[in-house]
């Protein structure tokens, strides 16, 4: 149960780092409007999920998300360097997301008994 408290939002970070390079792609295209909306949605519901975590890297994770936001989203036209930052606030969400699902898996190992599987009978 509590793994998919962990593998969910690292979905979700991993989906609005594609959408947010999708959206890069389109901005001279004349979808980019109704990305630029799908990828603002994503990106408020990522950001809801921080905010909900009491964790203090979080805290700095999510004030650089929102510094992103501000100045990428609300960007008629992004650049380069502001897909750049959108990138790398993305990137270290993820990273905190991976040590998180690490520390999982080392902590469940740990306590799993090293008994060889038993084959069922035929």
């Amino acid at each position: 149960m509590e793994s998919g408290f962990l593998i969910q939002p690292w979905v979700h970070t991993r989906t609005t780092m594609d959408c947010c390079r999708l959206c890069y792609q389109a901005r001279n295209g004349p979808g980019f409007l109704e990305c630029k909306r799908a990828h603002l949605g994503g990106f408020n519901a990522l950001l809801g999920m921080l905010k909900m975590d009491p964790r203090p890297q979080f805290g700095d994770n999510l004030k650089l998300l929102e510094d992103a936001k501000e100045t990428c989203l609300a960007s008629l036209n992004p650049d380069s360097n502001c897909h750049e930052k959108m990138q790398s606030a993305l990137q270290s969400t993820q990273l905190l997301y991976d040590q998180m699902i690490d520390e999982y898996k080392l902590k469940y190992t740990m306590l799993m008994p090293n008994r060889p599987a038993q084959t069922p009978p035929m």
